[in-house]
């Protein structure tokens, strides 16, 4: 306790100190947790990249990301070299995925903070969290200080100036999270699911999918993407052991010309290599993102992941697989109440015979339009509320949100 609450101290004097930095209004710097490449800021960054509005430098603390972005030409710095260091203290504008550690959590202090976020909340994130592990970090039942637990907590108590927000609910959602006022949220849509629409040429076909997987393509092949939640109980165990029939699953595949593709979440993804050595069943945990081939996918499975709210844009059939619902309301953090009605896009299972047989049973038309229509027979009596939602959270005056930022950016410099 002592040890964490010193390295507090430290790093709350480095903040503070970091504001007497001057900075430079023509440049942002933008990283993603995890040192990865990935999510909204991955796709500012990229567009940036190709249209210079702003000089865009990417922070990451993985030195292999960083020369591979070299070598294609991008600015980008390993975190603690001079340059890292110096372009996060000079910067004007930050934009990152969950904190400011993303890019440095201690030289923010006097830049503009956008936190463009990783997903559209289901779970109840930040001071929200009223129940599971990562309620001790900012609903503490021990009567701790606000101040005790900045200290403890730098990062998830360091406010943005900015957030992007696609719509009246995630407004309501942001602000009691992150203890926003109104003004703090800028409505818009995500880079990730806009950045396709600009740059077409940019997505994966499903040809080029299979081909990678060295899986021959035929009529009849489906591409199905899961993409559970994270179980935030931390647990030792691993939860999709029993979750699956992993050999059944594999014997379908391979008979079907199919792909299973597992996506775990980061906290997560070193789960999935215990499954990858059955045929069809391909681990992408590890790849920076999907959302060059969301077009593509043929049925998404998830639990709770917010990725089923992205692919509403792409007409992409959802089922919900809950195979340890009781648990995980019992054990993880509490959902947001809308949750309940907005599942109604899909069906639920909680076993993996009933989620088979929904597989199984496949599309209603083979020679179906791909994007006409939601086409798997377990999904069909849930277009109705599927359409609905997809207009709930995805105005169209809200598309491309590389022209919102943009905007933010040229009324905030000084005249």
């Amino acid at each position: 306790m002592i040890s964490a609450l010193l390295k507090g101290v430290l790093t709350k004097c480095i903040y503070q100190l970091s504001r007497l930095a001057p900075r430079d209004g023509g440049k942002a710097v933008l990283g993603s947790y995890k040192n990865r490449l990935s999510d909204n800021a991955k796709y500012l960054y990229l567009h940036w990249q190709q249209t210079h509005f702003i000089r865009s430098i990417w922070i990451s603390g993985d030195k292999l990301l960083i020369n591979k972005l070299n070598q294609q030409g991008m600015e980008a710095y390993y975190r603690w070299s001079l340059l890292g260091i110096y372009h996060a203290l000079t910067a004007k504008y930050y934009f990152y995925n969950s904190y400011i550690g993303d890019v440095n959590q201690y030289f923010a202090n006097g830049a503009v903070k956008i936190n463009l976020w990783h997903g559209t909340p289901i779970k109840r994130i930040e001071f929200d969290i009223i129940n599971g592990p990562l309620s001790h970090v900012f609903n503490p039942k021990e009567n701790t200080s606000s101040p005790l637990q900045s200290l403890l907590h730098h990062q998830q108590y360091t406010q943005p100036d900015v957030m992007l927000s696609p719509s009246q609910l995630t407004d309501t959602i942001f602000s009691s999270a992150f203890r926003l006022p109104p003004q703090a949220l800028l409505r818009s849509g995500y880079p990730r699911t806009d950045f396709h629409a600009r740059y077409p040429k940019q997505k994966q076909s499903k040809q080029t999918i299979f081909h990678m997987m060295k899986t021959r393509l035929s009529p009849h092949s489906k591409l199905i993407l899961y993409t559970p939640s994270w179980r935030d109980n931390l647990s030792d165990t691993n939860p999709y052991q029993d979750a699956f029939n992993w050999q059944a699953l594999s014997e379908y595949l391979v008979h079907t010309q199919s792909l299973f593709l597992l996506r775990l979440h980061p906290n997560e993804a070193h789960l999935a290599s215990e499954y990858d050595h059955h045929p069809h069943i391909i681990d992408i945990s590890q790849w920076e993102d999907v959302y060059p081939m969301l077009q593509e996918i043929d049925l998404l499975i998830t639990d709770y992941s917010s990725l089923f709210i992205d692919v509403f844009q792409y007409q992409v059939p959802i089922i919900f697989y809950r195979f340890d619902k009781a648990n995980y309301q019992e054990q993880c953090r509490d959902n947001y109440d809308y949750v309940e009605k907005i599942s109604k896009v899909g069906p639920e299972y909680q076993t993996f015979e009933t989620l088979f047989e929904a597989i199984t049973k496949g599309k209603q038309e083979d020679n179906a339009e791909k994007r006409g229509e939601i086409s798997f027979v377990c999904c069909s009596p849930y277009q109705k509320s599927y359409q609905e939602a997809q207009a709930h959270f995805w105005e169209p005056s809200n598309k491309d949100a590389f022209t919102h930022i943009e905007t933010f950016i040229t009324r905030f410099q000084p005249t």
